[in-house]
């Protein structure tokens, strides 16, 4: 199960750090993958990881912040359904106004992110 905790910290790690050299990659999923369609498929995806999180959290390195990173992805996946589309939608057209430097920054703190899941599931 540790496996996937640092496989998650590889997921973004690199799509952090494609962010943080072409922030125009960080629009492209916000523009095409936000669609009615995908928001369930996103919810289960986000609920799966979180799921994976909790139950591999005591045999990482961090057990305390990896759970509770699980218990935050299961509640955003299961609020994505209930903010609903067009709330969603709005604060994704508000992502897509922000300067690049904006996604410089919290493409930092992605690579940080996934470079700590790493270390936690090694």
């Amino acid at each position: 199960m540790t496996l996937i905790v640092a496989l998650l910290g590889a997921l973004f790690l690199v799509i952090s750090l494609v962010i943080l050299i072409w922030p125009g990659s960080g629009r492209w999923p916000l523009e095409n993958l936000i669609t009615r369609g995908t928001v369930p498929l996103l919810s289960i995806v986000r609920i799966g990881f979180g799921i994976a999180c909790v139950l591999a959290a005591p045999s990482t390195r961090l057990p305390g912040f990896v759970w509770a990173l699980g218990l935050l992805l299961i509640v955003s996946g299961i609020s994505l359904p209930v903010i609903g589309f067009d709330r969603l939608r709005r604060w994704t057209d508000w992502w897509l106004e922000k300067p690049d430097r904006d996604y410089r920054v919290w493409s930092l703190l992605g690579i940080l992110l996934g470079a700590l899941l790493i270390w936690a599931g090694t």
